[in-house]
């Protein structure tokens, strides 16, 4: 399709000359897909600093009542060119037919799950995904990599899959990072049941949080925070095995650290900043009497 019909089209349907459907077959499911989630975008921006919650289903619902819009394409496209840059920082949205994820890069997002009241913060380089089919045979579940903080509407069970184990509640606030070698889980209101992959299982209640690592769940701690700390842009840890600190160094800084010969059997507590490599890997290794070079994105460790 040349390049002015193609426009004339959109001017159509931003106009609802056209319907959804007509617009819909005359572009193709995937470039009005793209098109009507910047429209969505850019009918929902508001130009300010507040926290935005995303609802995956105002993307692909086409049933939705639209309002009237007055503007043409081209405008639409130089307003969402500035959301996009915005966007793109920040969290994605993939809709592969059944398959749905949502992916951050360097902020936390916030964003709606389909059921429409479950809510999840996606700390920063982390991802969740889903089947459209499963949540609405009433199944809520959704796969996680990295870390979120989960916000469940009471309600059928709700279950969140790592590579680790997996985590079951029915209406909670509660928190799980996965790692390489374990997983963590805060649980901030209700109870959470949480199975890791050899079937070991743990009951853990609001205010407490727990540790599966070298294949048992460590001793439940009490939590002295509200929520977790990295929604205020810093991380914290109490009695973590080093290796998780390191961890989560990586994912946060996108930078990939080389352990050499450096005792990994030692426990972190402390905090640090999301913002600031240089002071990050001093609160983190200077305890330790571990020394370290920096070299582009590699992180030597020396001691």
């Amino acid at each position: 399709m040349e390049k002015d019909q193609e426009n004339e089209l959109l001017n159509k349907w931003l106009s609802r000359e056209l319907s959804d459907e007509e617009a819909r077959s005359a572009l193709g499911d995937d470039d009005f897909l793209k098109y009507q989630q910047i429209v969505a975008e850019v009918d929902r921006w508001v130009p300010d600093n507040d926290p935005v919650i995303f609802d995956s289903s105002l993307v692909t619902s086409t049933e939705k009542e639209t309002p009237v819009r007055k503007l043409n394409f081209t405008t639409y496209l130089s307003i969402a060119a500035s959301v996009a840059l915005l966007l793109v920082a920040t969290i994605w949205f993939v809709e592969l037919g059944d398959k749905n994820s949502y992916e951050t890069t360097a902020e936390a997002k916030e964003f709606l799950l389909p059921d429409g009241s479950s809510k999840v913060t996606l700390a920063p380089f982390s991802k969740v995904a889903w089947e459209g089919k499963e949540w609405e045979s009433g199944r809520r579940s959704l796969t996680l990599s990295g870390k979120a903080l989960f916000d469940v509407e009471k309600g059928g069970a709700f279950e969140v899959f790592t590579p680790i184990g997996n985590v079951e509640v029915l209406g909670t606030v509660f928190e799980v990072q996965e790692f390489a070698e374990g997983m963590s889980v805060a649980c901030y209101e209700g109870r959470v049941r949480a199975t890791a992959l050899d079937d070991q299982a743990v009951i853990v209640s609001a205010g407490e949080g727990t540790l599966y690592y070298e294949g048992i769940w460590e001793d439940k701690m009490s939590l002295t925070d509200q929520v977790p700390s990295w929604l205020a842009n810093e991380s914290k840890f109490v009695n973590a095995p080093l290796v998780q600190v390191i961890r989560t160094l990586e994912k946060q800084y996108k930078i990939k650290i080389e352990r050499g010969r450096t005792n990994m059997d030692r426990r972190f507590t402390g905090t640090f900043p999301n913002n600031d490599l240089n002071t990050a890997l001093k609160i983190v290794f200077a305890p330790f009497g571990i020394t370290y070079e920096i070299d582009g994105e590699i992180v030597s460790l020396k001691e």
